[in-house]
């Protein structure tokens, strides 16, 4: 030993191997500093009200001091030396009993959280965090363990909670369980009706007719397969039944057939629609039609959901360009289902398109040359082969065409006519006739229907495999379509573009003319009342609520995909269905059940822009979380190991590894955030107040109120603006990518 070292006993120790001080410490003191420096509660809705009497209000609340004690004793916990995972264990039971004391009380109190709510709650979460690192309960530094904390908080408080509540006040009656209302709903004419006294017609007979027919041809068609008794019987029972729901769809009178009855319509014909546009897209020998497809599938995007709907009006109304100037009709046939269902159509296709084009850019080619190595013509390959393997992608277009259908709340609005429809009864129920239990029993079937769907198409899946992509490499060319197909999908499309063209071209005449199909007179009025009037505050406002919403979606996407794609942990299929399932849920069953969640209790978001917000976050996320998910596919983890052996932490490797990565993936979630919150109608519909008006909402009342003029004019500068901030985010985002890509390089 060198004479010059100090002996032991004054030699400076190095603290041994884990008793550093716990991180715990500082959330421990920020959930102590909410308890008792600020308010615990709020006296009303406005979040950031602070009154001085709402210090101390709850201070003797037995439950409130258990959460004080507990969150000392894991500050104290944080510097004791002794192992770190048996004080991370300590830690663990210290902070659950804070939280769960401190939510409990909310719980039983009820009072709308505050500040200092706020501040505990976060606070006693990131102890938790850090003690379930440390103890090695969760597989990562602290920032994973809140992640994973939070998301499934926000899960739970956001998502499933809410649908919760529409599911329980469909069957609780004043908190008592009471299924009256239930069988009420189902049985009121409102709902569904067959053998209506006034009609001209025995639709009870009908829809018999319809089940014998369908009885009888079923059992023609077995016979005919020579097939057993049994089965004759089975399946001749099976057509009398199919029968029956075709005849009580197409004669029943109420909200359920008739959205059916649209379903029916609308989801095969979008779906095939959207088949046809991508063989076209993909396949096409002529550039400019793929170049034409490519501009269909940005509109829907960048267009409210029911603008199509009062375009068709300018057009097919009784008014109309082409019935009443054209064809010198007053017809109002567009006023009903064949109305709905053609706006759905047009707004629901470039969904399935673009769905539908993913899946025929994944197919092998190999797999369509051989069979034409093999002898195979193009109907052949076609049907034998290309068309079994985008059975997957059918499915899910089939399944978004139906849960749009069902959800659309905008196009039934304006061409309804005297029909009923789930949607448009779910706020009827709410706002009309000031029955919520009733619009919970409607949000619940809503629900139900929807599942169903999801059950549906995995019934139709089965259990084949549709692998094509296998990481070897691939060859050849992909299989033309038949001349004679393409030809006749081009003549299709080319109706398509023209009516399409035709409708927008109409918004925007329309916002010019003085008074559609009375007098075009070129004029200004319209746009003059839309920036004098409220039209332009409330177009602000929107664009404001919209920029806030879309940045945390963005982000809360992001970081739910690296949670679902890159980690292990429990409860991780919980926080993906869960995420996913506010996108799949329609827009009138989140609205409805945002107002039962949080128009009472600890939080209490109601009349207040702060609800549009969140609901807009969580109901533009799941895009985020798919498109990230994809991209996370793309990158190497290698990468993330490779930061992580260079002792950066979690968070330092997402925003230094993968965000810059990822920066044009994030920013298409982040534009389709921002562009499907400025077009929101059917959720925000519930959630607006005085002060807080959305663009959409209003625009939808000026068509109610016959004000198509100044209606067309913020439909039109709502398409022109949104597709300016395309434009621009999408260059900004390309020139970012390549300047944080080369300084990374």
């Amino acid at each position: 030993m060198d004479a010059s070292s100090p002996p032991n006993a004054l030699r400076p120790r190095r603290p041994a191997a884990g008793l550093a001080v716990s991180g715990a410490w500082l959330p421990a003191v920020l959930a102590i500093v909410g308890w008792w420096a600020l308010p615990i509660g709020r006296p009303n809705r406005p979040f950031l009200t602070i009154d001085p009497d709402l210090y101390a209000f709850a201070i003797g609340h037995p439950l409130l001091w258990l959460t004080l004690v507990a969150v000392v004793v894991a500050f104290g916990l944080s510097f004791l030396p002794i192992p770190t995972v048996r004080r991370g264990d300590l830690l663990v039971v210290a902070g659950a009993v804070a939280l769960a004391s401190a939510v409990l009380w909310f719980m039983l109190d009820r009072t709308p959280f505050g500040l200092g709510a706020l501040l505990l709650l976060v606070g006693l979460v990131m102890v938790l965090s850090h003690a379930l690192s440390e103890s090695g309960r969760i597989q990562g530094d602290a920032f994973i363990a809140a992640s994973i904390l939070f998301v499934s908080l926000f899960v739970l408080l956001f998502i499933l909670y809410p649908l919760f509540t529409v599911l329980r006040s469909s069957v609780f009656i004043d908190g008592r369980f009471d299924f009256s209302v239930f069988l009420r709903t189902l049985q009121h004419p409102l709902f569904f009706m067959l053998g209506n006294e006034r009609s001209a017609i025995d639709e009870v007979g009908l829809t018999l007719r319809w089940g014998a027919g369908g009885l009888v041809a079923f059992a023609a068609f077995a016979l005919w397969r020579r097939v057993a008794w049994t089965k004759v019987l089975t399946r001749a029972l099976l057509g009398g039944a199919f029968g029956l729901v075709v005849g009580a769809l197409l004669y029943g009178n109420g909200a359920l057939p008739t959205s059916l009855l649209l379903v029916a319509i609308v989801a095969p014909t979008a779906t095939l629609l959207g088949l046809a546009f991508a063989l076209l897209g993909q396949r096409a020998r002529f550039g400019i039609v793929r170049r034409s497809l490519d501009v269909i599938s940005i509109l829907p995007i960048i267009t409210p959901p029911f603008v199509l709907a009062f375009a068709m009006i300018f057009l097919l109304g009784r008014r109309g360009l082409i019935t009443y100037n054209l064809l010198d009709m007053q017809s109002g046939w567009i006023f009903g289902i064949p109305g709905v269902a053609l706006a759905q159509i047009l707004a629901f296709t470039p969904v399935a398109y673009l769905l539908l084009r993913g899946s025929l850019s994944s197919l092998n080619p190999a797999l369509e040359e051989a069979a034409q190595t093999l002898g195979a013509n193009a109907w052949v390959t076609l049907r034998t082969i290309t068309w079994p393997l985008v059975r997957p992608g059918l499915a899910a277009a089939f399944l978004l065409s139906m849960i749009e259908s069902l959800a659309d709340f905008g196009n039934p609005i304006i061409l309804g006519g005297n029909r009923k429809y789930m949607a448009t009864e779910v706020y009827l129920s709410l706002t009309g006739r000031f029955n919520p239990n009733e619009a919970a029993v409607y949000g619940a079937i809503l629900l139900l229907m929807v599942l169903g769907a999801f059950f549906l198409q995995r019934w139709w899946l089965g259990g084949g495999s549709f692998v094509t992509v296998t990481g070897k490499p691939t060859s050849g060319a992909l299989a033309p379509i038949p001349r004679g197909l393409e030809i006749g999908l081009t003549a299709v499309l080319f109706v398509w573009t023209v009516f399409v063209a035709a409708l927008y071209l109409s918004i925007v005449v329309g916002s010019f003319a003085q008074l559609w199909g009375v007098n075009y007179t070129f004029t200004l009025r319209h746009y003059q009342d839309f920036f004098t009037g409220a039209g332009w505050e409330v177009f602000l406002f929107t664009a404001r609520v919209a920029a806030i919403s879309a940045i945390p979606a963005m982000l809360l996407g992001f970081l739910v995909a690296y949670l679902v794609a890159r980690l292990r942990f429990l409860g991780r299929r919980f926080v993906e269905f869960g995420s996913l399932l506010s996108f799949a849920t329609p827009g009138t069953v989140m609205g409805v059940a945002y107002i039962f969640a949080f128009n009472t209790g600890p939080v209490l978001l109601t009349a207040s822009a702060t609800i549009i917000v969140v609901a807009l976050v969580f109901r533009n996320m799941p895009v985020a979380i798919r498109a990230a998910v994809a991209g996370l596919a793309q990158i190497d983890p290698s990468l993330e190991e490779a930061s992580t052996m260079l002792r950066a932490k979690s968070a330092t490797t997402m925003r230094r590894v993968l965000f810059p990565l990822l920066i044009n993936t994030l920013v298409t979630g982040l534009i389709f955030a921002f562009v499907r919150a400025m077009t929101a109608v059917s959720q925000v519909i519930f959630l607006v107040s005085p002060g807080n008006q959305f663009a959409t909402v209003l625009l939808l009342g000026w068509v109610d109120q016959g004000q198509l003029g100044r209606a067309a004019a913020m439909g039109t500068i709502l398409i022109v603006s949104l597709l300016l901030v395309i434009v621009v985010v999408l260059q900004v985002a390309r020139m970012l990518g390549t300047r944080m890509v080369g300084v990374r390089t």
